[in-house]
Order: structure tokens, then C-alpha cells, then sequence
């Protein structure tokens, strides 16, 4: 009993890592769009200015994906290698799409209504969530990470088939295939004119290494006196979070050796930190910051468009009254009705069709 409850409270704090990663996203979306407009950056844009100097935003993100990294692989169980990976499919798909599409739904609906133009094969592209592979934009810029978090899942599938995903030394090597190949890209990007991804696929194989990283977290917490994963772990740490530390050094010495470099380091080094203490610290969250971890991906999802509908009515002038207040009042109640949509999305969208696919992938 007392392991189980040990092990219930360590998810707690995964939970809450969830919900504190998604509070820091909405502050950047929120801060960085609203301080756009000038009635209200009159009043003081300090929120914005922290969020951009240390890409809170990015942060969130950083701490989503090593989460993603951890929880996930160990979800690839079954009686076969076949049946398991349907499993995992069928839960995927079920997990992400249903409230993917509502807020698909939710912006197409939003652009109808204030005549922003938007092309039918744009919005098909986007039902797939691989519309960068499509050549398309993403209808809300977030969409970007779910490409990140699929291209993941495939490559566990993957591993998981070939009986690899649960060799800690195998997965050490992705990682070390992953990090010199963002590397070697970097050097080429930022000192030559050979490639022009988007950032999207610039960031690829770092953030992929971030979450195999995570794996290897999850098998140091299930084996915690294995030897050889402690090495794997200390090494992959040293590279994924050594990167951004030398870049936030080197540009704090004046040494730029790489577009951003002080946000990319200061943002990465953030994200570990706060992800060693949430595992650490978390495991007794206050019931609110468990609550927005279980809803965290549809917070993650809607706010912008609460976000998008807010600075649309204060582009109008709807109320001039409203636009005295300071960026901070914005933020606290965008942040609420984002928490109150995402809480009702939860509840009849998500929750039921995760239920669903539980059941439909029920081993008999």
C-alpha cells in the first residue's frame, strides 16, 4: 500500500508539473499578443517583458515535451507487439484528435466571423495535425508542438516493434544521434545559407532527444539502483541541458554564437529546472494546480481562442472603459475564462473519449 500511494503521489507531481507548464504558456500567448496594443501597454508592460526575456511560453513547452518523453513509452503495453501498438494507437488518436478538432472548429468559426480569409486545403492540412508536411501554416501557431509530439509517438511505435524502446543504451544513442545532428544543422544555419528550414524542423532533433531524455527519467525512477541507466541519464542531462547552459554562458560573456541565444539557453536551462523540481517538490500540489494538469491540454488548446476574442472586441473598442486597465488584469481574466473553457471541454469532449477508447481497447 505504501508504494502504491508513493506512486500515486509522484504522478500528482506530474500533474502538477502539467498545469504549471500550461500557466506559463498562456502567460506568454497573453502578455506578447496584448501588449500589442497601445491603450494597454501605456499601463506598464513588465508582464510582457519578463515573458519575453525568459520565453516563458517556450519554458511550458520545454517542460510538456520531457513530461511526454516520460509518461509515454511506458503506455506501450500489451499481449503482442501488434495488439499493443494498436492499443497506443487507438488511444493517441482519441486522446488528441476529438478536442484538436473542436478547436479547429472553434478558430475556423472565429475567422468566418471577422472576414480573415483562410484556404480550404489550409484547413484540411489541419485536420490531420501534420500540416507542415502539407507545405501549410498552422490555423493557431501552438499546433506546431502536436506535429512534435506525433512524430514521437510514431518513433516509439516504432522502437517499441523492433523491441528497442526499452533498451536504456539504445535509447542513449538516439540521443547522441539526435543532439550531434542539431548541431552539425545549427553550425549550418546560423553560418551559412545551405538550409532554410522553419524552426519547427530546426528544433526537431533537439526536442526529440529532450524526450527520449525523458524516457530514460522514467527508467531511473522504476530502476533507481540501476548503475548503467544512472550513467545514461547523467550523460544525456550533460548534453541536452549542457547545450543551452554553454549558450546562456557564452552570450552572457558577450559571445552570440547563435541567433537568440541567450532566450534558446535561459528558456531550455528553465525548463529542466523547473521539471527536476516539479518531480521533486510537486508531489502534495495544491488541488487547483492538479486540476489544470488534468486539463492542461485543452487549456493549452483553447486559450487562444479566448485569447483572439478578447483583443479582437479591444481592437473594436467595444468598451473603452476596458482598455484602461493594466496587462496583468488581462492576463487574470483570460486566464480564467481559458481554465473555465478548457474545464467544460474536459469534461464532454476529452474525458468521454478517453473513457471511450479505454473501453474499446480493453484486453479481453
Amino acid at each position: 500500500m505504501k508504494e502504491i500511494t508513493q506512486n500515486s503521489k509522484h504522478f500528482f507531481a506530474i500533474d502538477g508539473l502539467r498545469g504549471v507548464a500550461a500557466l506559463l504558456v498562456v502567460w506568454q500567448h497573453v502578455t506578447e499578443s496584448l501588449v500589442q496594443l497601445p491603450s494597454i501597454a501605456k499601463n506598464g508592460t513588465l508582464l510582457a517583458d519578463l515573458s519575453k526575456s525568459f520565453d516563458f511560453g517556450r519554458i511550458g513547452i520545454i517542460c510538456f515535451f520531457i513530461i511526454s518523453g516520460y509518461v509515454i513509452p511506458s503506455s506501450l503495453t500489451g499481449k503482442s507487439k501488434q495488439q499493443a501498438i494498436k492499443k497506443f494507437a487507438l488511444r493517441r488518436v482519441f486522446r488528441l484528435y476529438p478536442a484538436y478538432w473542436l478547436s479547429l472548429l472553434g478558430i475556423i468559426i472565429f475567422y468566418k466571423m471577422t472576414h480573415f480569409r483562410v484556404e480550404t486545403s489550409t484547413i484540411l492540412a489541419n485536420t490531420t495535425m501534420l500540416q507542415s508536411f502539407f507545405g501549410k501554416n498552422h490555423l493557431i501557431g501552438l499546433y506546431w508542438t502536436l506535429q512534435v509530439e506525433l512524430i514521437f509517438y510514431t518513433l516509439c511505435a516504432f522502437l517499441f516493434y523492433f523491441a528497442r524502446l526499452n533498451k536504456p543504451r539504445f535509447i542513449m544513442q538516439i540521443i547522441w544521434l539526435l543532439f550531434i545532428f542539431f548541431v552539425i544543422e545549427q553550425v549550418i544555419i546560423n553560418y551559412t545559407t545551405m538550409l532554410n528550414w522553419t524552426k519547427e524542423f530546426q528544433f526537431l532533433p533537439y526536442l526529440l532527444a529532450l524526450m527520449f531524455l525523458g524516457s530514460l527519467f522514467r527508467k531511473l525512477h522504476d530502476e533507481p539502483e540501476n548503475t548503467k541507466i544512472k550513467y545514461y541519464v547523467w550523460v544525456g542531462t550533460a548534453l541536452c541541458l549542457g547545450l543551452p547552459v554553454f549558450l546562456l554562458v557564452s552570450s552572457a560573456l558577450g559571445f552570440d554564437l547563435a541567433a537568440n541565444a541567450f532566450r534558446f539557453g535561459i528558456a531550455h536551462t528553465s525548463g529542466f529546472i523547473i521539471f527536476f523540481l516539479g518531480i521533486k517538490y510537486l508531489k502534495n500540489a495544491p488541488k487547483f494546480l492538479l486540476w489544470l494538469g488534468t486539463i492542461s491540454y485543452s487549456l493549452y488548446l483553447f486559450h487562444p481562442l479566448v485569447l483572439y476574442t478578447v483583443k479582437y472586441g479591444l481592437q473594436l473598442k467595444i468598451a473603452n472603459a476596458i482598455n484602461a486597465y493594466s496587462l496583468w488584469v488581462y492576463l487574470l481574466f483570460v486566464s480564467l475564462c481559458s481554465i473555465l473553457l478548457a474545464s467544460i471541454v474536459y469534461r464532454f469532449v476529452e474525458r468521454p473519449f478517453i473513457q471511450y477508447s479505454k473501453r474499446l481497447t480493453q484486453e479481453k
